[in-house]
């Protein structure tokens, strides 16, 4: 999922981060390792650092992590977002939101709705919305 639009000032998105629970990727030689508990368990994610974008996450339902990566250039705003999953301790994916998710990716719908407010906070931000799921 990607969405672009003008801004020309990226600390109101980190307010929103913020208002929303993310946390800020710390990235040490281009990988961030996130972990999260769920009903005794811990889930290892691990990120990867894209170059010259800003990573937020958060923890979704059953201990997911849903991303939402930022940046800015001549056009404006863009920000990728999905829910990382670490198949076998080695095998990285990235699964897209969906808005009809069923139970068991529920955090797919619940990372889809952050994407739409993210969005609509976009809009009202600088009044447009290219956004196209």
């Amino acid at each position: 999922m990607q969405d672009t639009r003008s801004i020309h000032n990226l600390m109101p998105l980190t307010r929103w981060f913020e208002a929303h629970h993310f946390t800020p990727a710390e990235f040490k030689k281009g990988k961030a390792w996130v972990f999260t508990h769920d009903g005794g368990s811990i889930f290892s994610y691990k990120l990867r650092e894209r170059v010259g974008y800003s990573t937020w996450y958060k923890e979704a339902a059953g201990g997911s992590l849903i991303v939402l990566e930022v940046t800015e250039d001549e056009f404006g705003v863009k920000f990728d977002g999905y829910c990382p999953l670490l198949l076998f301790g080695i095998w990285e994916r990235k699964l897209s939101f969906k808005p009809d998710a069923g139970w068991l990716t529920r955090y797919r719908k619940e990372g889809w709705e952050l994407a739409q407010a993210f969005r609509q906070h976009l809009a009202k931000t600088d009044g447009t919305s290219t956004f196209d799921p």
